[in-house]
């Protein structure tokens, strides 16, 4: 119970006013709940979290210096074999100039250098006894002959050339005139009916000898290679 201040009047505590006089008692102060902070407190799991991490951090750092041995050991071959494949390099390069390892050829006055690996092969020319057979990397038969004709000029023996490989069914794909040993050479490139390649490349010496290369390969870049171009490049007429 509460008494009104205006008339003494009792009232119960919830009443507003007086009913007495009507004095309007004030209404009571209500004290406003304490509020918690989200960051007041910190996630329980954090701080086994942090804890599960450090040890997880100190398995593997023991996990680590147990097999150093073994991880040093992959790390050592690994860099063993990097530097292996960069010094070495490739090894199947067969169209790159022959630099060294160079065999001499020489058939009276005419020469020529040829590489090393270069496998001498037992092959038959019905036409040209004589004739000598090399096959390279690429599979690539590299004939070399001499002969002795009555056509007396490279024009006059294209010619005759031309003419027989149309008959056989070939197809001319290059007719160029070219320079070996200070002397005009005839260099002929036939796509033959079976899809292959012949090259021909023709010249004379001073008594009148015709001497050929022919080249044989399963396609054009095979028979126009750096290298069979640096053996063609070394024919010499003494």
């Amino acid at each position: 119970m509460k008494k009104c201040p205006e008339c003494g009047n009792p009232s119960y505590d919830g009443a507003p006013v007086c009913g007495n006089c009507g004095f309007k008692f004030p209404k009571p102060k209500v004290a406003a709940p304490k509020q918690e902070s989200i960051f007041d407190k910190a996630p329980k799991q954090a701080k086994s979290s942090s804890k599960r991490a450090n040890n997880d951090d100190q398995s593997t750092l023991s996990i680590l210096k147990k097999n150093k041995l073994l991880i040093g050991a992959i790390l050592l071959i690994t860099l063993l074999v990097i530097c292996g494949i960069v010094l070495t390099g490739p090894n199947n390069n067969n169209n790159a100039p022959t630099t060294g390892n160079l065999l001499e050829f020489s058939n009276g006055d005419f020469s020529f250098k040829y590489p090393g690996n270069w496998n001498t092969i037992n092959e038959t020319d019905e036409s040209h006894s004589g004739a000598v057979f090399f096959e390279n990397g690429n599979n690539t038969t590299i004939e070399y002959y001499n002969s002795t004709l009555e056509s007396s000029t490279l024009k006059e023996i294209t010619l005759e050339r031309i003419n027989y490989a149309q008959e056989s069914g070939s197809y001319v794909e290059l007719v160029e005139t070219i320079t070996l040993d200070g002397r005009n050479a005839t260099d002929i490139i036939f796509e033959n009916a079976d899809g292959s390649y012949t090259r021909y490349v023709s010249m004379f010496n001073n008594d009148g000898t015709l001497h050929v290369f022919k080249i044989s390969g399963l396609s054009i870049d095979s028979i126009k290679t750096d290298e069979i171009n640096s053996v063609l490049n070394s024919a010499n007429v003494e």
